[in-house]
């Protein structure tokens, strides 16, 4: 339900006023322009105002920054859901709901409204926090409102360092006219998707330069530091310690696969992964997790289980004791998504089967998109790798590892389309499909010897 303009005002007056000195101590943000001779806090009327996502207090941070000026906020439909009283506290803030379940456009012609009346809009085009710090791409909405109207984009990055003891720190960069890069108000889906990434990279490169701003020359210094992947990990953990239980109980059985790794030239795999990588395989069967864990016994592997086989809750609880990550199939499941890409960032191997689901056939028709997404995410290399069940108990279990690839080397792009997935998936189903090929070829060479 819409709060009337006059409440929005009284209300978001009333909070700033009894917020003030709380935020204040609590934010401590200093400012920088991207043109400071032809900048300044006062924002345009009417404007969209564009920021990157850090945290679910930047809505309050720009609250703060911009004290004359009432922001119409787009929030996700799962912060009204907080509560009914909650839900009608962020309307009377000035909060237009985005229901992003239903599809529900109406948040377009409401914010159109608030711009045909010299306000301004508040827009996080990511649409959801980031995970580990890897930011979501763009959503095209917010072109597509620039495009219906003459209001500009004022872009701002924020690093989101909140805390008593910290310092936010926040860029502002220049007026952005959609229509000077577009004169068409409905431009083909094409040409919204270049726009998108456009004004995406325009509100990222703000990000390095604040970066240079507040850490000068050692800013890339700095942030090479602060990667996950740089620091040196202990061998032992406490939180992996069931896991480490697991994999020493279950050592015996390993070697009853007497397992046999061979590279793509045919000879012995004896190279051994470092850092983080993700581990890629086909799916016949349901000891393949324990097949895939056996050849990297060196290192703890951590897998992604289908809902159905962790419905029990003490299979559940084993299960997730081994390192095994529970992820829902049938909807987009951001929470394994995001636990997959910091286990990858910390350093550790994530085993995944692509095909979505067991194919006894041994063959590999498709592959989905999810591995690619996370690899990307994480900057981790993808390890193809194809295994099949033994012919017999008594023969040695093989698997054919293929070389390392980095998404990156393919796909330059930071924030890849569909279609960049869709050329990354080909390319890791044809590697999956080389080392099946050579599977193949030794095992039948392995028949006629025996024959």
């Amino acid at each position: 339900m819409k709060s009337s303009k006059l409440a929005v005002r009284i209300v978001t007056a009333f909070a700033k006023l009894t917020g003030i000195i709380p935020a204040l101590l609590f934010f401590k943000y200093k400012l920088y322009f991207q043109n400071k001779k032809s900048q300044g806090r006062r924002l345009p009327s009417p404007c969209i105002l564009v920021s990157n996502h850090k945290s679910l207090m930047d809505f309050v941070l720009y609250l703060i920054v911009f004290p004359f000026r009432t922001i119409r906020f787009l929030m996700a439909e799962v912060l009204y859901n907080k509560g009914a009283f909650f839900g009608k506290f962020l309307s009377l803030l000035g909060g237009i709901k985005v229901d992003r379940d239903n599809y529900d456009f109406g948040f377009v012609g409401e914010s159109l409204e608030v711009l045909d009346d010299n306000g301004t809009v508040g827009i996080f085009p990511e649409g959801r926090l980031p995970v580990n710090g890897v930011p979501w791409p763009f959503k095209p909405s917010v072109v597509y409102i620039a495009l219906r109207t003459d209001a500009p984009i004022v872009p701002i990055y924020t690093d989101g360092n909140y805390g008593i003891f910290k310092r936010t720190h926040v860029m502002i960069g220049e007026k952005i006219y959609i229509k000077d890069y577009c004169r068409e108000e409905d431009p083909s889906p094409e040409e919204l998707d270049r726009l998108t990434k456009l004004l995406q990279e325009k509100v990222f490169a703000l990000g390095d330069e604040l970066n240079r701003a507040v850490n000068g020359n050692n800013g890339e210094k700095m942030s090479q530091q602060n990667n996950p992947q740089n620091k040196k990990k202990s061998a032992f953990e406490l939180r992996h310690l069931p896991m480490d239980i697991g994999r020493i109980i279950c050592a015996p059985c390993a070697l009853a696969f007497r397992m046999k790794r061979i590279g793509l030239d045919g000879k012995k795999y004896d190279k051994r992964l470092r850092g983080g990588n993700l581990v890629v395989a086909n799916h016949e069967r349901f000891s393949d997790p324990f097949v895939v864990g056996t050849c990297f016994w060196y290192r703890r592997t951590f897998c992604l289980a289908a809902e159905v086989v962790m419905k029990n809750p003490i299979v559940a609880f084993l299960l997730k004791g081994m390192g095994c990550i529970r992820i829902d199939r049938t909807i987009s499941d951001i929470e394994a998504i995001k636990k997959s890409v910091s286990l990858l960032k910390e350093g550790h191997v994530l085993v995944m089967f692509p095909q979505g689901g067991i194919d006894r056939s041994g063959e590999i028709d498709k592959v989905k998109g999810g591995s690619i997404i996370i690899a990307m995410q994480a900057g981790v290399p993808i390890v193809p790798m194809y295994t099949r069940k033994r012919k017999h108990w008594y023969n040695r279990q093989l698997a054919v590892i293929g070389e390392p690839f980095i998404c990156s080397e393919i796909c330059k792009k930071k924030f890849p389309s569909i279609t960049d997935i869709e050329t990354l998936s080909a390319e890791l189903l044809k590697r999956m499909e080389e080392c099946r090929e050579v599977y193949d070829i030794i095992e039948g060479g392995e028949s006629n010897d025996n024959v």
